[in-house]
């Protein structure tokens, strides 16, 4: 049987894949509007994620995340992001590090003799505050 291309009943198959409900914005516990997908698949919104993130690692730990992207109050928050980089070479700093690795803030990078390179995430650019141009410039190779 060969279907008939020119009726209008005949729908692709990936428009139906997609629940309608998708992109409705609904609201979060936290009272934070949110799309209905995200809220699905999360249970929580963007900012409500990122604040368990924030509160499942230490001070230090955030203040060597920020340090890693230049996010540092003697420079400008025009560049921050600058550099993607934190080389431990301590034990405390190599616990702080994959401690943000657990919680998938960073990427551990090489390692060179005793030391780690350690590299920000996405997730962990947002965590130590930067805004989108930032998040580029950190990313960038």
């Amino acid at each position: 049987m060969i279907p008939d291309l020119s009726k209008s009943t005949r729908q692709h198959l990936a428009n139906q894949k997609a629940p309608a409900f998708s992109l409705i914005r609904q609201r979060c516990a936290c009272g934070k509007a949110s799309t209905a997908k995200r809220l699905t698949q999360h249970g929580k919104c963007a900012a409500c994620a990122l604040a368990a993130v924030r509160a499942a690692i230490l001070p230090g730990d955030l203040a060597k995340l920020q340090h890693m992207l230049g996010a540092v109050q003697h420079t400008p928050k025009g560049k921050w992001g600058f550099r993607n980089f934190f080389c431990a070479g301590s034990d405390e700093q190599h616990a702080a590090m994959f401690r943000l690795a657990d919680a998938d803030l960073v990427n551990v990078g090489r390692a060179v003799g005793d030391m780690t390179y350690f590299h920000a995430t996405r997730l962990g650019c947002k965590a130590a505050g930067l805004d989108a141009a930032g998040i580029k410039r950190a990313m960038e190779d």
